[in-house]
C-alpha cells in the first residue's frame, strides 16, 4: 500500500541574495502494525469476522511477518519474510493450517521492475514460480504463474492513492477468474484506508475493516500485545519480562499452569518477530531473565514445593544450572530483577508473601520480608518495582474477597537506600491479572490475565508520583 507524502514549501530568504523556494518533504507516517478484519456482507454490529490478517512492520516500515487467522482466531497462514543485509527480500518461510514445518520461498530480482518468487520442495527443488512485473511504485501490475507449464496471469490495478482497485486472473486461454474490485469507504488523516468493500460479480461480498498503527506499542484494539506473535491465542502466556534495554523478551507458555515452557524473542529493528523455545526450560512453573540477559531464574513445581533454579548463559548457549533451593532451602517464584543482583519475588510463607532478595554468587538470600505489603489472609505475588524504587505494583488474591483481588500499588515514602513502603491501595481501573510491567520509556503498562498479554497506556494507572 502506498503511503502518501506531504510536501511543505519553505522559503529561505537571505540578505545577500534572493534564493528560490525549496521543497522539503515531511517524513511520511510509517505503519508499524495493522489488523484487517473480514466480515461477510451484509454485516451486523454483533457479527464476528470470518477471518483476520495481522501484519507487523519494523521501525523502517518494512514488513517482517503476516498471519491470517480463521474465525476462531486459529492460525491459518503464517508468513515470515527474510532479507539480506541491504534490506532486500531474499525469501520467506511460511506454513498453512495443519502444517507443523515451514515451507520455503526464494526471492530475487532480475532488475528494478521484475521480481521472481520460487517455491521449493523438501529437496530444495523449484516446483512453482511467480514472476511479478512491477510498476514505478514497486507494486505488482502483472504476475505470471508457472508450474510445469504457464498457468496464467494476475493483473492488478490501483487507485490514484495507490490502493488496490481491481485484481483478476486470466488463464492461458484468455478466460478471467476471481475478478474482484475494491471500493474505499474510509481513509484516515494519514492517507491510509480503514474500511473497504470487496465486490465480485457486481455484488458486495465482503466488508474489510482495518486497524492501522504508527507507534511502537504493537497493540491491537482488543488490547493484546503483539497479537499472534507474543500473545498467540493458541497457548496461554503466563509470565513475561525483559532485559534492561527491552531488546530481549522472556516468557512462558502453557496449556497446564504447573508445566510451562520457556520462550525468548529478540528485537530486530525495533520489532519482536519470532519467539524461540528454550529446550532446557520445557517443564517449569515461571521464570525471569536478568537485566543483562545472561541469567535466567526460574521455579519448578514439585508437588507443593517451588524449587528455584538459575541458568547461566555461556558462549554456546544456556548451560550451567544452579539449584538454589538445594543450597538454602529457599522456595519461591514470580521473580522480578531490579538489577543483576537484587530481586523481588514470591516466597511460599504465610499463604504467599513478597520478599526482597540478593544474589551473592550462586546463593540467593532474603534481605527484606516487605512486611508492609503482605497480609495473613491473602496471597501476594508477581511484583514489579520501579527502578528508582518510587513504587511497587503487585498482585494480591484472597479467596471469596473481590476487594482483595487484583493489582495493588505501594509508594516509597523513604528513599532509594531506605525504602518505607506505604499501605498498598488497589488499582481499581485494572482487571484481575499479574506480571505488571511498565516499558517503553514509562509509557506502556503490560500485564497478563493468564491467557494473553495486554497493553494499556501507563497514564491510565494514575500513579501518584512526586515530580
Amino acid at each position: 500500500m502506498k503511503t502518501l507524502f506531504k510536501i511543505s514549501v519553505v522559503a529561505s530568504i537571505f540578505l545577500s541574495s534572493c534564493m528560490p523556494q525549496k521543497e522539503i518533504a515531511e517524513k511520511p507516517p510509517t505503519i508499524t502494525f495493522e489488523k484487517i478484519k473480514y466480515y461477510a456482507f451484509p454485516m451486523a454490529e454483533e457479527d464476528k469476522p470470518i477471518k483476520s490478517r495481522l501484519t507487523y512492520y519494523d521501525e523502517t516500515g518494512t514488513p517482517h511477518r503476516w498471519m491470517e487467522l480463521d474465525a476462531e482466531n486459529r492460525m491459518a497462514t503464517d508468513y515470515i519474510y527474510e532479507y539480506d543485509s541491504e534490506g532486500e527480500q531474499t525469501g520467506a518461510r511460511y506454513r498453512e493450517d495443519g502444517e507443523a514445518e515451514f515451507s520455503i520461498e526464494r526471492v530475487h530480482y532480475l532488475n528494478d521492475s521484475t521480481k521472481v518468487t520460487q517455491w521449493l520442495d523438501s529437496l530444495g527443488k523449484v516446483y512453482y514460480t511467480m514472476i511479478d512485473d512491477l510498476n514505478t511504485d514497486k507494486k505488482t501490475k502483472r504476475a505470471s504463474f508457472t508450474g510445469e507449464n504457464l498457468h496464467g496471469y494476475d493483473s492488478t490495478f490501483y487507485t490514484q492513492d495507490g490502493f488496490v482497485k481491481r485484481i483478476f486472473f486470466t488463464n492461458t486461454k484468455g478466460k478471467i477468474f476471481n475478478d474482484r474490485q475494491f471500493v474505499y469507504d474510509s481513509i484516515n488523516e494519514k492517507g491510509d484506508w480503514l474500511v473497504r468493500k470487496k465486490i465480485m460479480n457486481d455484488t458486495v461480498s465482503e466488508i474489510q475493516v482495518r486497524e492501522v498503527y504508527y507507534d511502537n506499542r504493537y497493540t491491537s484494539a482488543n488490547g493484546k500485545y503483539y497479537e499472534g506473535v507474543i500473545s498467540t491465542g493458541e497457548l496461554a502466556e503466563n509470565v513475561f519480562n525483559f532485559t534492561k534495554d527491552e531488546s530481549v523478551l522472556f516468557l512462558t507458555r502453557t496449556n497446564d499452569w504447573t508445566i510451562q515452557s520457556g520462550y525468548m524473542a529478540t528485537k530486530n529493528k525495533g520489532l519482536f518477530t519470532i519467539t524461540f523455545p528454550i529446550p532446557m526450560l520445557d517443564s517449569i512453573y515461571n521464570g525471569a531473565i536478568s537485566p543483562d540477559g545472561n541469567q535466567l531464574i526460574y521455579s519448578i513445581r514439585n508437588a507443593q514445593v517451588l524449587i528455584i533454579k538459575i541458568l547461566k548463559k555461556k558462549a554456546n548457549g544456556w548451560r550451567h544450572s544452579i539449584n538454589v533451593t538445594e543450597q538454602k532451602g529457599l522456595q519461591g517464584g514470580y521473580f522480578y530483577w531490579l538489577n543483576d543482583t537484587e530481586l523481588y519475588f514470591y516466597h511460599d510463607k504465610n499463604n504467599g508473601d513478597l520478599v526482597q532478595g540478593r544474589l551473592q554468587g550462586e546463593r540467593l538470600i532474603i534481605t527484606d520480608s516487605l512486611k508492609e505489603l503482605n497480609t495473613n489472609s491473602a496471597t501476594e505475588f508477581s511484583p514489579y518495582v520501579d527502578q528508582e524504587k518510587r513504587y511497587i505494583i503487585f498482585t494480591r488474591y484472597e479467596e471469596s474477597n473481590p476487594a482483595n483481588q487484583g493489582f495493588f500499588v505501594s509508594y516509597n515514602r523513604g528513599n532509594l537506600q531506605q525504602p518505607q513502603w506505604s499501605e498498598p491501595t488497589k488499582l481499581n481501573m485494572l482487571p484481575y491479572g499479574w506480571n505488571a510491567r511498565i516499558i517503553n520509556k514509562g509509557s506502556q503498562f503490560l500485564f497478563t490475565d493468564g491467557e494473553d498479554i495486554y497493553s494499556l497506556p501507563s497514564k491510565m494507572l494514575k500513579l501518584a508520583l512526586k515530580q
